[in-house]
């Protein structure tokens, strides 16, 4: 069965080769650094505001992708402030970025490359490859197998 690619999906490694990146290994310093955006560490609840990404630097190194990659997210397709909008828009917006977030930080184009044998393989080769959370692989995989399905 061949794999269709999402429009997400497509967007995201049109976006990786755009910045000249073909495999994981980058950190997100480099990334923001390479789309021009401001990257910050507070110790705050991490954040996006315009252009600008502000990440509580507490976060676990496994977790800052996922987190980045989300507020990423919000920076390519959202606008307006979450405050002044109804709860539903808000939702919709924070299921985009979850979603964003996670063709972002394991691009599909470059999770075909590995091999996945049985569940827990392919859960820690996403986590040791990409360098996120065994939840975040999982998620990920999950979503990956739907798309090959259909």
């Amino acid at each position: 069965m061949k794999y269709i690619t999402t429009a997400t999906e497509d967007a995201v490694k049109d976006l990786y080769y755009k910045m000249g990146l073909v495999d994981p290994d980058h950190s997100v310093d480099d990334i923001a650094q390479r789309l021009g955006i401001q990257l910050f560490y507070l110790r705050k609840p991490s954040f996006a505001s315009h252009g600008c990404i502000y990440l509580d630097p507490t976060i676990p190194e496994k977790r800052r992708k996922e987190v980045f990659s989300h507020e990423l997210g919000h920076i390519l397709y959202h606008s307006g402030i979450q405050l002044f909008m109804t709860e539903s828009y808000r939702r919709m917006q924070e299921w985009q970025a979850d979603n964003f977030a996670l063709h972002f930080a394991v691009p599909t184009f470059m999770l075909k490359e590995i091999e996945l044998l049985d569940w827990n393989q392919a859960i820690n080769s996403v986590v040791t490859t990409f360098n996120v959370t065994p939840n975040f692989a999982a998620k990920r995989l999950e979503h990956y197998e739907k798309q090959i399905q259909g």
